[in-house]
């Protein structure tokens, strides 16, 4: 089967709620000028919810396919292989629906194919999402790993804390400086933009071991091992609707959370993940 050729994929997770992916559709083509595919994975909550989504995606345009709900990194995972069997693309963006595209130029990613990108990421109160790090700080890391090990969540924050000063710091700087793009270390994994040869040479993206949360601390790692770069691109920009609060609110996420961070840091820092990422 001969792929259909397009300038961007958006790869668009759901989970229940049917208005968020509504309200996305509607903003990628206000800003959107490009060429493009937006693919609905829906991870199976019950029939109702299931049926909507499908007529959603079938008005809109949109691929659908449904999935399993085994996880972020389960559906994420088969949308992308997807996305690679039936089309021919230069990047793929893998976003969350409650997102809402305020500006994006294709201009911005010219010869980053290579690359995973990240855009400047707002909630509705007004905080920064990106970069998720600027660097990789092993002492965070580490603080969050003892806290989810220990439950003791104040050591967690501790960790929280020296990276949102750091990042704050750095983004103040680079605002200050009117720098475009920056070399960073993780993204944000509500809005991520991988360009067509740096997804090919990930491998398996996701690790399907990892419930929900925390993926970006994986994809960051795995970046780092095939010596891919990841930047962030200040002029493209997206509003998040979730403050991510939620983790902290809900006791079952947060669990779910606690223990996808220890599969990461256990399976990076204690046995490499050698063999991951080695294929799709």
């Amino acid at each position: 089967m001969q792929r259909k050729k397009v300038d961007l994929v958006f790869l668009v997770l759901t989970y229940r709620n049917t208005q968020d992916l509504i309200n996305f559709i509607e903003s990628t083509k206000r800003q959107v000028k490009e060429t493009y595919k937006i693919i609905v994975v829906n991870s199976f909550y019950d029939n109702d919810s299931n049926n909507v989504f499908y007529q959603i995606a079938r008005e809109n345009d949109c691929d659908f396919i449904q999935v399993a709900n085994k996880g972020y990194g389960f559906g994420n995972n088969r949308g992308i292989e997807y996305a690679l069997a039936n089309y021919e693309f230069r990047f793929l963006i893998v976003s969350n629906p409650d997102i809402e595209i305020e500006k994006f130029s294709m201009e911005e990613l010219e010869g980053l194919e290579n690359c995973i990108l990240a855009p400047t990421i707002k909630t509705l109160t007004g905080k920064d999402q990106n970069p998720y790090y600027y660097s990789k700080i092993e002492l965070v890391e580490w603080l969050k790993y003892y806290s989810y090990v220990k439950n003791i969540r104040l050591i967690a924050f501790i960790g929280i804390i020296i990276n949102k000063v750091y990042r704050e710091v750095s983004l103040f700087v680079d605002r200050a400086l009117g720098i475009r793009k920056r070399k960073i270390y993780a993204v944000h994994g509500s809005f991520v933009i991988f360009g067509r040869e740096a997804l090919l040479r990930l491998g398996k993206i996701y690790d399907e071991e990892m419930f929900l949360l925390h993926e970006e601390n994986h994809l960051a790692r795995l970046a780092l091992k095939k010596n891919i770069k990841t930047y962030m691109i200040h002029s493209i920009k997206v509003l998040h609707k979730e403050d991510g609060s939620i983790s902290l609110e809900n006791e079952n996420i947060a669990r779910i959370g606690r223990e996808s961070y220890i599969t990461y840091y256990e399976k990076w820092k204690k046995k490499g993940c050698a063999d991951f990422g080695d294929s799709n």
